[in-house]
C-alpha cells in the first residue's frame, strides 16, 4: 500500500478516536505516533520527539503559571474586585458588558480555560445574591464564548496557537509566530463579541434560554484564606507573571525556557507545590500536542500532507483557485472539525496542510495558519470542542441552546474572519 494512503488511514483512525473520545485524546495521539513508526512511515526516534519541542515546554510552564494564579488566590481577588462595581449589579445587560470586558482583559494574559474558571463561580455568587436580576443562564454562555474569542489575543491565550507554533518551529522555510502576531486581528473580533452579546446576542438569549435558572453546582475555583503569607505568594505570582510576559515580548530566550523558569520559581517559592502543580497540570493537552507532533511527522514524510493539500486545492478550483476561497475552506474546515474533536488536535492536523498549500500557491503561510487557529477556536455551536464552552454547561444549557445561540454567532465570526484576516495580514 502506498505510504501516503497508509498514513491517511492511520490519521482517519486517530480522528475517529478523537471524535468519540472513548480513549483519552492524549493516549490516542501518542499511539498514533507509535503507529506511524511501526508501519515504517517515520523513524522510531521521531515518535517522542514532540516532548522536547519548545512549544510543549511553553504549554507546561504556562499551565502551571495559570494554576498558580488560582492556588495563591490572586485570580479570585482580582475577579471579586471587578465584580464589586455597584452601578451594574441592578442591570443584567450592563453587568454582562462589564464582565465581558474584564474577561477579555484577563484573556490577554491567561489561558481561556483559566479565565472561565475564574469568572463562572464569581458570577454565580453575584447571581445568587441578586434576587434574580443577574442570571447564570443569560451570562455563562456569553462569558465562555468571549473567553474563547479573547483566547486569540496572544500566543499563550489558547492551546491551538501553541499547537500551530509547535508545527511552525519544526518546519523549514516558515517563520514561527511572534507573541503579538494574532493581536491585531483578535482585538476587532473581541470588540465584535462584546457588542454582539450585549445587544442582539443578549436579546436572542432571552428568547432561547426559556428554562428555569439552575441552582446546581458551578465550576469550583480554589478558595484560599487571605493572610500575610498568602499575600506574599500573590505578589510573587504577580511579579513572576509580569516578568514572564515582558520576557515573551523581548523574545531573547525560547518561550519554553522562559515558561519553565517561571514555573520553577513559583514551585520553589511555594506559590504552588510540586505535587499540586503536577496534579492540576492538564496532561491530556500536553500529550495531545507532543503525540500529534510525532504523528504529524509521519504524515509529512509519507507525502499524505501533500495529498490532502492537493485535495483541498482541487475542491477550491486547483492552482487557479482564489486565495480567498482557499482561505475560506481552511477556516471553515478547521471550525467544523473542532465541533467533533479537540480544537488543539484540529490545529495540529490543519496547520501542516495550510503551510503546504501556502508553499504550493506562493501564499503567505502566516495568514493561512492564523486563519486555521481562529477557525479552530470558533466552535460555539456545541459544548464539545473547547474546554471553556464545556465548562458553561453548568448554566443548565441544552445542546440545542448552543446550536441556536452559539451557532448563530459562529457563522457571524467565520464570515468576518474570512474577510478581515487577509486584509490585515495579506496573501
Amino acid at each position: 500500500m502506498d505510504d501516503s494512503i497508509l498514513a491517511l488511514l492511520i490519521l482517519l483512525v486517530i480522528i475517529i478516536s478523537f471524535s468519540f473520545q472513548k480513549i483519552p485524546m492524549g493516549i490516542t495521539a501518542v499511539l498514533g505516533s507509535i503507529a506511524m513508526a511501526l508501519f515504517g512511515l517515520m523513524d522510531y526516534e521521531d515518535v517522542f520527539s514532540g516532548f522536547s519541542n519548545d512549544t510543549v515546554l511553553m504549554v507546561i510552564g504556562m499551565l502551571i503559571l495559570g494554576n498558580a494564579f488560582t492556588e495563591t488566590g490572586l485570580s479570585q481577588v482580582l475577579g471579586k474586585t471587578i465584580l464589586k462595581i455597584k452601578f451594574v449589579q441592578n442591570n443584567e445587560r450592563l453587568f454582562l458588558a462589564v464582565v465581558l470586558i474584564f474577561v477579555s482583559i484577563f484573556g490577554f494574559f491567561l489561558p481561556n480555560t483559566a479565565v472561565v474558571a475564574i469568572f463562572l463561580p464569581l458570577v454565580a455568587s453575584v447571581a445568587q445574591a441578586s434576587g434574580g436580576v443577574i442570571t447564570k443562564k443569560n451570562t455563562y454562555m456569553a462569558i465562555g464564548i468571549t473567553a474563547v474569542v479573547s483566547g486569540n489575543l496572544t500566543l499563550i491565550s489558547s492551546t491551538p496557537q501553541m499547537a500551530a507554533q509547535a508545527i511552525l518551529t519544526q518546519t523549514e522555510g516558515v517563520r514561527p509566530l511572534e507573541f503579538f502576531d494574532l493581536t491585531k486581528a483578535a482585538v476587532p473580533m473581541v470588540i465584535l463579541t462584546i457588542i454582539y452579546f450585549c445587544t442582539i446576542g443578549y436579546d436572542l438569549s432571552l428568547k432561547v434560554f426559556d428554562f428555569e435558572e439552575v441552582d446546581g453546582a458551578v465550576y469550583k475555583s480554589k478558595e484560599v484564606t487571605i493572610d500575610r503569607e498568602q499575600i506574599i505568594k500573590m505578589v510573587i505570582c504577580g511579579v513572576v507573571f509580569i516578568v514572564t510576559l515582558v520576557s515573551f515580548i523581548l523574545n531573547k530566550l525560547p518561550l519554553g525556557i522562559i515558561s519553565i523558569l517561571a514555573a520553577s520559581i513559583l514551585i520553589s517559592t511555594k506559590c504552588i507545590s510540586f505535587n499540586r502543580a503536577m496534579e492540576t497540570l492538564d496532561w491530556n493537552t500536553v500529550l495531545v500536542i507532543a503525540g500529534a507532533l510525532g504523528f504529524s511527522t509521519g504524515i509529512e514524510k509519507s507525502g499524505a500532507i501533500d495529498l490532502l493539500a492537493s485535495g483541498i486545492m482541487y475542491l477550491a478550483g486547483g492552482d487557479s483557485a482564489s486565495p480567498y476561497l482557499i482561505f475560506a475552506v481552511l477556516v471553515i474546515a478547521s471550525s467544523l472539525l473542532s465541533t467533533t474533536m479537540s480544537n488543539t488536535a484540529t490545529a495540529l492536523i490543519m496547520t501542516p496542510m495550510a503551510i503546504t498549500i501556502a508553499s504550493t500557491l506562493g501564499l503567505n503561510p502566516t495568514t493561512l495558519v492564523i486563519g486555521v487557529i481562529f477557525g479552530c477556536n470558533y466552535d460555539f455551536a456545541t459544548p464539545i470542542g473547547t474546554p471553556p464552552m464545556t465548562m458553561t454547561l453548568t448554566g443548565g444549557y441544552r445542546f440545542n441552546d448552543y446550536v441556536k445561540v452559539g451557532g448563530t454567532f459562529n457563522i457571524l465570526v467565520l464570515i468576518v474572519t474570512i474577510i478581515l484576516l487577509p486584509l490585515i495580514y495579506g496573501f
